[in-house]
């Protein structure tokens, strides 16, 4: 199939635990623009994207590196779950973002309160071969993977 004629990726949607810490994050650790305030959504239209009733909601927008980031904390239904999964599960994502400066990325992250997830490594095959990375992780568990690229033109 080849029907659809995609123009160009809006966002990426992150359900997160603390908006405000992670606006924070993105805004001060990271130099993102918070693009939109930090806004309730009227739940009528929130209950029919999401096909959940209840579902309270308060999203920000954030910007850098070419990419607009919607962050989204739910604060209704009651029954919400949070899930961690581990990188290896089935379920997991995380955002890639290129640094110029791992350490410093790393670094400042840390000093954040963020966590180390595993060791930095150096990508000995494929198309990233030879570069840098090392996954972060946020206090919610959402996972951050810092990418330094070695063969960068």
């Amino acid at each position: 199939m080849t029907g659809v004629n995609v123009l160009e990726t809006n966002h990426t949607g992150i359900t997160v635990q603390d908006l405000d810490y992670t606006v924070r994050f993105f805004t001060e650790v990271l130099g993102y623009d918070l693009i939109a305030e930090r806004a309730p959504r009227g739940l009528a239209n929130q209950q029919k994207v999401t096909g959940v009733a209840g579902c309270h909601v308060e999203i920000a927008y954030v910007k850098g590196g070419g990419h607009a980031i919607e962050l989204l904390q739910y604060n209704g239904p009651d029954d919400r779950k949070i899930y961690q999964p581990r990188p290896v599960d089935v379920g997991h994502w995380h955002l890639s973002i290129n640094v110029e400066d791992i350490e410093i990325a790393t670094s400042e992250s840390l000093a954040f309160g963020c966590t180390r997830v595993g060791d930095q490594i150096t990508v000995d095959a494929g198309p990233n071969k030879g570069n840098k990375i090392q996954y972060i992780a946020l206090k919610d568990g959402m996972i951050v993977e810092f990418t330094w690229i070695a063969n960068r033109a």
